[in-house]
């Protein structure tokens, strides 16, 4: 597939990375993949897989995340290797001084409406809760 074909499939919203093209004939866990062959990488279906994170992998476990991985590509927002996102450290730094400022200021509480009522679209390329996530924010007093 020509790049041009490739970039515009990408934007078409069903994949959120850019399709590689296989260069030489190369199996990959027994899947014969012959040279040419355009590969797209979907990040939610890496973050949803149930050998890496269990059989509740579809379910919404905030404690999955305590500790590491079982697999360190299991996160794959960035991707992975030579082409991985350019801007992945800046932009955890700076998800994580958000993070801090919020949680300093706020505190967030689960409404009757969504408690324990979390579930994820699917399929989609994006890990993002059906129907949105309501919460009740307070400020924290100084």
């Amino acid at each position: 597939m020509k790049r041009r074909a490739m970039e515009r499939e990408a934007n078409t919203g069903l994949a959120i990375s850019s399709p590689r093209e296989a260069v030489r004939d190369v199996v990959i866990r027994g899947l014969r993949i012959p040279k040419g062959t355009t590969v797209t990488v979907m990040p939610a279906a890496i973050q949803l897989h149930p050998r890496i994170w269990g059989d509740d992998a579809e379910e919404f476990n905030p404690d999955r995340w305590e500790g590491k991985p079982i697999d360190p590509h299991a996160f794959a927002a960035f991707l992975h290797g030579p082409r991985q996102c350019i801007g992945q450290v800046f932009s955890m730094l700076e998800f994580k001084i958000i993070l801090i400022e919020l949680l300093s200021k706020f505190s967030f509480e689960a409404t009757p409406e969504t408690e324990g009522k979390i579930a994820l679209v699917n399929p989609s390329p994006l890990l993002r809760p059906k129907g949105g996530l309501k919460v009740k924010i307070s400020r924290l007093s100084n």
